[in-house]
């Protein structure tokens, strides 16, 4: 496949906050199947700057392809942040999310379920269309920046040129495929004040 074939996008994760403190107790399997099913009906009732949704366990992936112009990404961050307010009253659970801008995988045909690879209506496999890269660069930011307990984890290439409000905070992380080092903007709350 051709360099061209791969198109740019952002990536998101949106996950609960706690899931882990409340498993015992069951509260956080409740809240996990709460934000699954809301999660899919944000997705299926709106969300039209976004392509794709894949939901687990206590985390949602979104993916949009409108990462240029400026305007552009200002209006999937728009979305992203009525989302997670939205997510967040609906589920009565706080979120963070993560954005990192990549490339997403080129359409395979011979991936495309067919009829024996559905199961309830249900492909039984899914591949996820989001950048490996910028999927695993969501981990790498979690990992790297977590003790910031920011709303928000946004890689500079989405929020430069876009007006939001200033960060709380700025890093430096190693990113893949070529452990070149990206400005994250860190925030809290809402994105637009």
């Amino acid at each position: 496949m051709d360099s061209e074939d791969w198109q740019p996008c952002i990536v998101t994760m949106f996950d609960l906050i706690g899931t882990r403190s409340q498993a015992a107790t069951g509260k956080a399997s409740t809240a996990m199947r709460l934000l699954q099913e809301r999660a899919v009906w944000k997705m299926n009732h709106g969300m039209g700057n976004h392509s794709h949704c894949y939901v687990w366990n206590d985390s949602v992936l979104l993916l949009s392809y409108q990462s240029r112009p400026a305007v552009a990404r200002r209006r999937v961050l728009a979305e992203l942040d009525e989302c997670k307010q939205w997510l967040e009253r609906e589920c009565a659970s706080k979120l963070y999310a993560i954005c990192v801008k990549g490339l997403a995988f080129p359409q395979d045909e011979m991936l495309n379920p067919t009829v024996d690879g559905e199961m309830g209506g249900q492909a039984r496999a899914v591949v996820l269309k989001t950048s490996s890269w910028a999927m695993a660069n969501c981990f790498e930011i979690e990992k790297k920046l977590k003790h910031h307990r920011a709303d928000w984890y946004i890689d500079s290439r989405i929020t430069n040129d876009v007006d939001v409000m200033p960060p709380f905070a700025v890093e430096e992380v190693q990113l893949l495929p070529s452990a070149e080092s990206r400005r994250v903007d860190m925030f809290r709350g809402s994105l637009f004040g």
